[in-house]
């Protein structure tokens, strides 16, 4: 496989909903302050140390939907910050979906592998939000993507290899794409669809690196997705949907 690789500095401005329409993401430098974020880093794996999952997840995954995550982040998931960017490309009405605490160390160091996250969920699109609890690098696994490939569904091959992502698109899928490598430093973010085919870099570095992922949608939009029950309100209100 060809793939033409690049380290880049996308559009990092607040008002970027056409970059963000154009290229299926957005980088906002500087959103949350660093030591914010190593606020953030301490309080998740003093979760993850209770429930007993620290370093103990294969994919280095930890997923928590809205209605039991800590009140201490469902706060920040609708803090101003955010939700003034949400409701610029989303629209006015959003919800907070659930968020995943994503670790990577030298047990879970490989590279995320290609995929597109709405075959995971499905319904109506929505867009997740990479948050740096670190800084990422390319050696320590940053992520990196496909601009564009936002605009259709590709094909999902189903692997199970241990490692969780069972989904994923395959390299041939992908021959000649371009592939944007997003180093961050700690407190950025990274805006992007789900049908943003990404992944990340191997962690070669022997040093952890921490992200969030927060997830959101367009409350004014019907959803036939079952995967959340209990999404929480970000901005305006859940227009209902009449069926004839």
């Amino acid at each position: 496989m060809t793939l033409r690789s690049q380290a880049v500095d996308p559009p990092g401005d607040e008002d970027g909903a056409m970059a963000y329409e154009r290229d299926g993401f957005l980088v906002v430098r500087g959103l949350y302050a660093p030591d914010e974020m190593a606020e953030w880093k301490d309080r998740v794996k003093a979760i993850l140390q209770e429930e007993g999952n620290l370093n103990n997840i294969p994919s280095g995954v930890r997923v928590w939907m809205a209605d039991k995550l800590d009140p201490y982040f469902c706060e920040r998931m609708r803090d101003e910050r955010v939700a003034r960017i949400l409701t610029r490309v989303i629209g006015p009405n959003v919800e907070f979906l659930s968020v995943k605490a994503v670790y990577k160390n030298e047990h879970t160091s490989f590279g995320s592998p290609w995929h597109q996250d709405w075959f995971y969920w499905k319904g109506s699109h929505k867009l997740s939000v990479w948050i740096a609890l670190d800084d990422a690098t390319p050696e320590n696994g940053c992520l990196r993507l496909i601009p564009g490939s936002h605009r259709r569904a590709l094909d999902m091959k189903e692997v199970d290899d241990g490692v969780g992502f069972g989904r994923r698109v395959s390299d041939e899928d992908l021959k000649g794409l371009p592939v944007t490598t997003i180093p961050a430093r700690r407190g950025d973010a990274i805006f992007f669809h789900d049908l943003m085919v990404h992944g990340s870099h191997p962690n070669t570095s022997r040093t952890d690196r921490w992200a969030f992922i927060s997830t959101y949608r367009d409350a004014s939009v019907r959803d036939e997705s079952t995967v959340w029950k209990t999404p929480m309100p970000v901005s305006g209100r859940s227009v209902p949907i009449v069926e004839g």
